[in-house]
This record gives structure tokens, sequence and C-alpha cells, in this order.
């Protein structure tokens, strides 16, 4: 019996199904990693501007807006990505 139990599973892993099943797992965990990193990059571009806007006044007040502004959409638009590929909506 375990010799007919060992020979079912070892078909199972040499089957396409499961090749396939690896790949989607593999790009899955590759789009997470991905969006974790673009999430860091958002916080880092963040704390960037915050540092320079205090070290120079290249920009006026109101590109300053727009920039954050456009910072914030980003980073929310990043963080619902991430919470909606790990509750599985994506």
């Amino acid at each position: 019996m375990k010799t007919q139990e060992n020979m079912d599973a070892y078909a199972i892993l040499e089957s396409d199904e499961f090749d396939s099943l690896l790949d989607a797992v593999e790009l899955m965990a590759k789009a997470q990693g991905n969006l974790l990193s673009l999430q860091r990059s958002v916080e880092e571009l963040k704390v960037m501007m915050e540092e320079t806007s205090y070290a120079q006044d290249e920009f006026t007040l109101n590109d300053n807006i727009v920039i954050y502004d456009t910072i914030e959409n980003v980073q929310e638009l990043v963080d619902n990505l991430v919470d909606d590929f790990s509750m599985g909506k994506i």
C-alpha cells in the first residue's frame, strides 16, 4: 500500500499541473516581494523629500504641495495594492 501511495505522490509531483502551480506560487511570491519593495521605496522617497525640503527650498510652496500630494497618493495606492494582494483580492 505504501508503494502505491508513493507512486501516486510521485506522479502528482511530476505532473504538468503541479509544475504550473509551482510557477504560479513563484510568480505570486515575486509579485509580493515587488510590492513590498515598492512600498519601501515610496516610504524612502517620502523621507528623502522631507529631508530635502528642510535643506533647500528649490520648489515653490505650490510645487511642494503637489509633490507631497502625489507621494501621498502613490503611497495610498501601493498600500492598497499590498493589502489587496495579501487578502487575495488580486
